[in-house]
């Protein structure tokens, strides 16, 4: 017993050293990184509708009052609104009484992306990963796709994506320690950040239906037995269809369809004539390299995902192994449905991001690829994946400094 209790003792302190170390590294680069790109840590950036809202709202308004003509606003009756949804506001709105209009943003958005280090960090200690591997793997994870380029900056586009990927993996680590009310929130509120986030309720379903099962409930029962984890989330749903009528007088309406980008388009913001060229910029148009060897990449609408962000490679080769060998469960099936309905959704829509490195879109289905990933069991990184992590974080570290000095 007591060898025992040591060993935890040891183990528990060996996590806690690796996440550290992890984190530190993390900010170290970043203080690098912003040192380079002039000092920019502390700095606010000027595209952050966010700030904005949650002043207005201080002020009594749903709207700005004025254009702000380099910002995606949608403007309507006379006025002008943020065309996003607004969670991002919400966690902005305590931080104006302490810096206005003067919000730190390129910190905060720093500050998402260590923390969606650490939640990955916990989720895969806790599906048994050793903690050198998980603090490897979790910098894979969030430094080692678009997400290190969108940290860098507190622009109103990286604020919504770094804050979905934040919450989307604290509903991992919630949906494995089997607390359903939290990871139906945390999902609902993810939805407030990026709205297509509303596809993974179907692998959250699916996996809680599932435990049910294993627990001895018929199939009725365990469909029931989803309803009171569902409700908080349920309410957050309500607050937001609130606010679109009150803003809109659609509850479904965020602005985005009053944005004059989008009003001026002739098959509007979705239409499924968009997803052929969406589709092959994504799946087939590489990054070249020209005959001085310098990389010469496409920074709109993207180009391949699963270069610009690697960690979709593990995924690929574990959906064909499971298929092989007949694992392909209920489960894993959702989570895949997942992944492509909401990557349909995203192609669906008139562009793929403009001004990004790489595909920086397909970072909101990350939660759901480490999800599939650790359904595996411990994540112990192979030697391929080792080199396509340490590939992915050089890559991406390129692309946080190419998109500043080489595009600007």
């Amino acid at each position: 017993m007591y060898h025992r209790a040591m060993e935890k003792s040891l183990y528990r302190r060996e996590r806690r050293a690796y996440m550290l170390a992890m984190l530190a590294l993390m900010l170290l680069v970043y203080v690098l990184l912003h040192d380079l790109l002039g000092g920019t840590l502390f700095a606010h950036s000027p595209w952050d509708s966010y700030t904005l809202q949650a002043l207005a709202w201080r002020r009594g308004s749903f709207g700005l009052g004025q254009d702000y003509p380099w910002l995606e606003l949608a403007v309507y009756k006379g006025d002008w609104f943020v065309s996003f949804p607004p969670l991002p506001s919400l966690v902005m709105l305590p931080l104006t009484f302490l810096f206005g209009e003067s919000m730190p943003n390129n910190l905060v958005v720093m500050l998402y992306a260590m923390a969606t280090a650490a939640l990955a960090y916990a989720c895969l200690c806790r599906a048994g990963s050793k903690p050198q591997s998980a603090a490897f793997l979790s910098l894979f994870y969030v430094m080692g796709c678009n997400m290190m380029w969108m940290s860098t900056s507190g622009g109103v586009w990286f604020q919504a994506q770094a804050l979905n990927m934040l919450l989307l993996t604290a509903c991992l680590l919630a949906a494995m320690a089997k607390r359903r009310a939290p990871a139906y929130a945390l999902a609902a509120l993810a939805v407030g950040c990026r709205p297509f986030s509303a596809c993974v309720f179907l692998p959250l379903l699916a996996y809680f239906y599932g435990v049910d099962r294993a627990a001895g409930h018929s199939a009725l029962r365990s469909l029931v037995r989803q309803l009171p984890g569902l409700l908080p989330a349920a309410l957050i749903g309500g607050a937001y269809m609130w606010y679109n009528w009150a803003r809109f007088g659609n509850i479904l309406e965020f602005g985005h369809n009053y944005l004059p980008e989008f009003t001026d388009a002739e098959k509007g913001q979705f239409h499924l004539s968009y997803l052929p060229e969406n589709l092959k910029n994504i799946l087939l148009r590489p990054v070249t390299i020209d005959g001085q060897g310098r990389l010469s990449f496409p920074y709109f609408d993207g180009f391949l995902f699963y270069i610009a962000n690697p960690l979709y490679i593990p995924l690929f080769i574990r959906a064909v192994g499971d298929i092989r060998a007949r694992r392909m469960d209920g489960l894993r099936r959702c989570l895949l449905a997942a992944i492509l309905l909401e990557l349909l959704l995203l192609c669906a829509h008139k562009t793929f991001g403009g001004w990004q490195f790489g595909a920086r879109y397909t970072v909101d289905m990350l939660p759901m690829a480490l999800a599939y990933v650790l359904l595996c069991g411990p994540w112990e990184p192979r030697p391929y994946e080792k080199g396509l992590g340490l590939f992915a974080i050089a890559f991406n570290l390129y692309g946080a400094l190419a998109m500043t000095f080489l595009y600007q």
